[in-house]
């Protein structure tokens, strides 16, 4: 089973989305900004597409990456219960969930960039407080 494994790990990395960035989202002009709505406050429901499309492939139940601790299920509450257990609201951009999506220490290469519009909309909504 284990042979079995490896592959999927392996193949869960798109490095068609590029290098890690090694010191991703801890950028000194990453200061939490407006983000992508025009500067009101950035809610879950913002963010869990974001979740969905650029995570949840792999990181999902029975997926590549299901044994990592970060499992998302489609369902919008119990997904952004997971994904506030990988935030600081304290120091946003230090955030281990920015960290992994621009992606510093993330086996599947970087999701978003961290001048991407996607990786500042999640430093928004954790900068803003992650609200539901």
């Amino acid at each position: 089973m284990l042979a079995v494994g490896l592959p999927l790990v392996l193949g869960c990395a798109d490095f068609q989305r590029g290098d890690p960035t090694p010191d991703a989202g801890v950028s000194p002009t990453n200061d939490g900004g407006s983000g992508g709505d025009g500067g009101e406050a950035v809610s879950f429901a913002s963010i869990h597409p974001l979740l969905t499309s650029g995570c949840q492939s792999c990181h999902r139940s029975g997926g590549a990456a299901g044994d990592t601790g970060f499992v998302l299920t489609g369902d919008a509450e119990a997904d952004y219960l997971e994904a506030t257990s990988s935030i600081d609201v304290s120091n946003p951009p230090a955030s281990r969930l920015l960290r992994k999506a621009s992606g510093a220490g993330h086996g599947g290469g970087a999701i978003y960039r961290d001048t991407s519009t996607e990786y500042q909309t999640l430093l928004a909504w954790i900068a803003g407080g992650a609200q539901p």
